[in-house]
């Protein structure tokens, strides 16, 4: 069993305080650690099973919330809402803040990162600027570059200035977009593009931390960052030796049906980077660490992880 403590923290003096929980490895000593980065319209809360298991098997967990989600919230008319200057930036900066709390709290262990969907762009940003204090990332749901996105990301520079506050018609045209391979479900609804798993789907729905609809404000700072995640140099700075395991659904729109992903890994490969690993699970959908195959994906993230640690000594 693993000790869960939740509290606040504020990456810097003055700025909003994040909710976060830290799972500490009772019964083992700590090996290594993980930090999680959520994904758009969900929060930290959704990660509790797989910070349990990796805690449970020696790794110092911490989650958190984003502004704008979940218990960070403390202002209603905050919600998907991040902040008006430089919102991109600030998403990154705390993500740094959260990998440092983790170096502070457990210096003589491996650090690793975990990102899934918005947070694997986050993910992607962080370790352009502190790739050297983690010795391996774990890129989950991610995609490649967006045909566009120069376009999207002005005229949302041009809402966020006029209304940042207001819920962007592009809310309804993400799920559209998103959904176009799965009308035929027989079950099909507005998360039919999350995950194949009913269950998890419902719990997505019925969940008031979720689904909250995203301001121009967090798209602009959404697609700011995915542009500069999926730059062609997007990884130039971090070291060629740096250890990457990307997984992904087979059928997952946001990776573009696994091609968006693959495409990134060949691009790192053809840059000279020499220990990257891609795991594509059959037929699943964006959310694979809630599809019913949950815990096997675990354990190959887990198993990973082992390697990284192991090649390391």
């Amino acid at each position: 069993m693993a000790s869960q403590k939740s509290s606040y923290f504020s990456p810097r003096p003055n700025e909003t305080k994040l909710f976060h929980t830290l799972f500490s490895p009772v019964e083992v000593p700590v090996k290594a650690t993980l930090l999680i980065i959520h994904g758009m319209q969900e929060h930290s809360g959704r990660y509790t099973e797989i910070a349990e298991y990796f805690a449970d098997r020696g790794l110092a967990v911490l989650i958190y919330d984003h502004l704008g989600h979940g218990k960070s919230v403390k202002d209603k008319k905050d919600i998907g809402f991040f902040q008006l200057d430089q919102p991109d930036e600030k998403l990154i900066s705390d993500a740094e803040a959260m990998g440092e709390y983790l170096h502070q709290h457990y210096p003589d262990v491996p650090h690793f990162v975990l990102g899934h969907s918005m947070g694997s762009f986050v993910t992607r940003c962080l370790l352009q600027k502190s790739g050297g204090k983690f010795t391996g990332a774990v890129i989950v749901g991610t995609g490649g570059p967006l045909a566009g996105i120069s376009l999207i990301k002005g005229y949302l520079s041009l809402a966020n200035k006029i209304a940042p506050y207001h819920p962007t018609y592009l809310n309804t045209l993400f799920n559209i977009v998103n959904n176009k391979r799965f009308k035929k479900d027989k079950d099909f609804s507005d998360t039919s593009w999350l995950s194949i798993n009913p269950a998890n789907r419902k719990a997505f729905t019925e969940d008031e931390l979720c689904g909250i609809p995203f301001t121009n404000n967090a798209f602009y700072a959404l697609f700011s960052i995915y542009k500069k995640a999926t730059a062609r140099s997007w990884a130039a700075s971090i070291p060629k030796s740096f250890p990457f395991l990307f997984i992904s659904g087979q059928n997952d729109p946001i990776g573009d049906f696994s091609k968006g992903v693959i495409q990134t890994v060949n691009l790192l490969k053809q840059d000279g980077f020499n220990d990257v690993n891609t795991k594509i699970y059959p037929e699943m959908r964006h959310e694979i660490l809630n599809e019913e195959i949950g815990k096997d994906v675990f354990n190959d993230i887990y198993q990973w992880i082992l390697t990284v640690i192991a090649n390391r000594r």
